[in-house]
């Protein structure tokens, strides 16, 4: 018994005087992940962006770099360019003062160290974004209307408005409406602008055009609204609104001041009604099929309407502008004119693709801006002679003229569907 504990004792004293081996793994710290911000908005075109400090080892730069979609020396694309740079480790934010005229902006941060063997030194670090609001117009456009005395147009899409001003391209404000609308017009009531929005709820939504606030309204009925238009005071409403009869006396007539319902008549419901430039209250309304003529006294009474056959000649309710003394109107791609009698007189081309078209004082030249091309003909009336053309940066939407100059809406698709609209001025 004694002989194995005094074993077992040995062992013990064995086991305990023998070194222990002690591994010792080293294991850096991982390098936290770099973040951006916009620390501060200062007004429209000035941001603080701030950053986190890098926290690896061998640094020797940050570099951040500004990219957005714009317009730059007359090409409009995605432009990327390098806007700060520091070897300081501690320099950890930058004031932007130079922001670009771009919807959507992107700030990516670089660093650069002593390792780094790719992308010209530098390796990503980190991004943020920024909208700027009330830059340039980006949507798909219904329509445009020109105000030339305050240098502003109206961009309506299915359920926006956007009010743009056309000196410097910027929008100045833009307003949601509750559903779609149809085919609004300007007029001016008790010395201010007005807007009149047609909305496919029944009611006419009268807007300061200025600011774009509701001012007033009234309920015009039916389940939509075609168009509106305002002349001397009067509102002509192409409603959907039925209950005289059939689709007929779909156009409904009020009072500006009194908003009272004053006259009925039409054809039919939710067209595009224009006015007849320089008469004293002549409209034509159109659709995709059908032509008609109306006359109305300063009253708003209806006096006459004619649905004269127009021979099945290409319409298009996107596409149609009164000649500036009233006598004819163009519509469709063709550049169709008709006479107020609606009797067909010519095709500008009847394979030209125009998007829209303008005229000079007296009617006598035609502006074609050309849908798929750069393009806008001068063309002579009634000759219809092309005796010049101007280029255009981007492919024409909408044109206006304006003293001696054409105002050009200009479309650059960035998708199928999504367009930028660019304000380009040309000198006649």
């Amino acid at each position: 018994m004694n002989k194995v504990f005094l074993t077992l004792a040995s062992c013990a004293i064995f086991i305990s005087c023998k070194k222990e081996t002690v591994e010792n793994i080293v294991i850096a710290p991982a390098t936290k992940p770099m973040e951006i911000k916009v620390e501060q908005v200062v007004n429209d075109s000035t941001l603080v962006l701030k950053w986190s400090k890098y926290n690896g080892s061998g640094f020797q730069k940050y570099r951040l770099v500004r990219s957005a979609t714009l317009l730059k020396n007359g090409q409009f694309g995605l432009v990327a360019e390098p806007i700060d740079s520091s070897s300081d480790i501690k320099h950890l934010s930058f004031t932007e003062k130079s922001m670009p005229l771009a919807k959507e902006i992107a700030y990516d941060l670089f660093v650069s160290t002593d390792t780094t063997q790719y992308n010209g030194g530098f390796q990503y670090a980190a991004r943020v974004g920024y909208q700027r609001p009330n830059s340039l117009f980006y949507g798909l456009p219904k329509d445009v209307l020109i105000d030339r005395q305050q240098q502003w147009l109206y961009v309506m899409e299915e359920n926006q408005i956007s009010l743009v001003n056309y000196a410097n391209g910027r929008i100045v404000t833009t307003k949601e409406m509750p559903v779609s609308i149809g085919f609004c017009s300007l007029g001016e009531f008790s010395g201010s602008r007005e807007l009149y929005v047609p909305v496919n709820d029944g009611w006419l939504q009268i807007l300061d055009a200025a600011t774009l606030q509701l001012k007033d309204r009234i309920y015009v009925g039916g389940y939509g609204i075609g168009s509106a238009v305002a002349v001397n005071g009067k509102l002509y409403v192409s409603s959907s609104d039925k209950s005289a009869g059939g689709y007929s006396n779909c156009i409904k007539v009020y009072d500006r001041a009194t908003k009272q319902l004053v006259g009925r008549t039409g054809y039919w419901d939710r067209t595009r009604l224009v006015y007849l430039e320089g008469s004293s209250v002549e409209l034509i309304d159109l659709t995709m099929g059908d032509l008609n003529y109306y006359q109305f006294t300063p009253a708003g009474v209806p006096t006459k309407m004619d649905d004269s056959y127009y021979g099945g000649y290409q319409l298009d309710v996107n596409i149609v502008r009164s000649f500036p003394d009233g006598s004819r109107f163009i519509t469709s791609s063709s550049g169709t004119i008709f006479n107020r009698s609606l009797v067909f007189d010519r095709y500008i081309n009847q394979y030209g693709n125009y998007s829209d078209f303008a005229f000079n004082a007296d009617g006598s030249i035609i502006y074609a801006a050309y849908a798929n091309q750069k393009k806008i003909d001068v063309v002579t009336y009634p000759a219809t002679t092309t005796i010049n053309s101007y280029t255009t940066a981007f492919p024409p939407y909408k044109i206006f003229r304006d003293g001696n100059s054409l105002i050009c809406l200009g479309r650059t698709y960035i998708n199928q569907q999504m367009t930028y609209l660019l304000v380009e001025k040309i000198n006649l």
